[in-house]
């Protein structure tokens, strides 16, 4: 009776710990003809069970506390039996304390996915064995998610969980089509640079340490109390733009910047749409000058 108790409980735990991550997964194989499709049904639950079922980290979480994500996987083609190409959205969102908001933390779209895949070929994770492409790149996201949530708690929060993405992206081949994505050189045609391996790199260096920062000021300071303390909030949020700001200056095309304005700008613009006029003017010109590409846009704040 005593071991069959003590069974009971470390059956509770474990299905308590194992699960960080509400991960929304789909999978559309629209544009491969030629494969069963059920191949494809099964590739989205097993990848669903990989995110949602694994004990990603040792920390207990409540259901009320998984991280709240999503994982869109296009394929776009079959070049071979079995080996499938396409793009990722990966996206995850955090709530917002004292609201039913919940603010985008990661929008980013992966455009080197490469694997091979066999239907019900199960999907296995050692952090300091590769297993399979299809194994690393999900891990890859999954530790990206929980680091990126931690980070928006507290500076430094998500330390340990970017060190983990490191040790995946060492682990992976460096050459073969699988690679695409993890290596130095990989430069995709249209992302540019906008590849795994800079963004695990890019996290690691601490000259771009300001990406951090923005996220747990920009959380903890800003969204957190922007219900109680409007303005207080605000000036927390443009003291995090200036420190981007100074730091990227020299580095505009810097990956972060991109993946960061890609998930914020809608909401910054929201934001400081509320903001006073000096403020307003303050703020369109930093967003111009830290994210260019897109400096139009930042003009509906002052309309606003």
């Amino acid at each position: 009776m005593r071991l069959f108790f003590s069974g009971v409980l470390t059956f509770l735990f474990l299905t308590v710990n194992a699960q960080e991550l509400k991960c929304n997964v789909t999978v559309n194989a629209q544009k491969i003809s030629g494969v069963d499709q059920r191949v494809f049904q099964k590739l989205q639950q097993t990848v669903y069970e990989y995110m949602n079922n694994r004990a990603w980290t040792q920390d207990v979480y409540a259901p009320d506390e998984k991280i709240e994500c999503s994982l869109l996987i296009i394929l776009e083609s079959n070049p071979s039996q079995d080996f499938y190409s396409g793009t990722i959205v990966a996206q995850s969102s955090r709530p917002v304390f004292n609201s039913t908001y919940s603010s985008p933390i990661i929008n980013f779209r992966d455009l080197d996915l490469n694997f091979s895949y066999t239907e019900n070929t199960p999907m296995e994770f050692n952090l300091n064995q590769y297993t399979t492409n299809l194994s690393s790149v999900f891990a890859y996201y999954a530790y990206l998610f929980i680091a990126l949530d931690y980070e928006s708690m507290g500076k430094g929060g998500g330390a340990k969980y970017f060190t983990n993405l490191e040790t995946i992206l060492n682990q992976v081949p460096t050459s073969g089509p699988e690679a695409k994505g993890w290596s130095a050189f990989d430069k995709n045609p249209i992302s540019g640079n906008k590849t795994r391996y800079n963004i695990i790199t890019s996290l690691q260096n601490p000259r771009f340490d300001a990406f951090k920062i923005f996220y747990s000021q920009f959380h903890l300071q800003g969204l957190d109390v922007f219900y109680d303390k409007p303005i207080q909030a605000r000036q927390a949020i443009l003291q995090s733009l200036e420190k981007l700001d100074n730091t990227f200056r020299d580095n505009p095309n810097n990956v972060l910047i991109t993946l960061l304005m890609q998930t914020k700008g809608e909401e910054l613009i929201s934001i400081f749409s509320g903001a006073e006029q000096g403020e307003k003017i303050k703020a369109v010109t930093l967003l111009k000058r830290i994210d260019p590409a897109n400096a139009p846009k930042y003009d509906k704040i002052l309309k606003g």
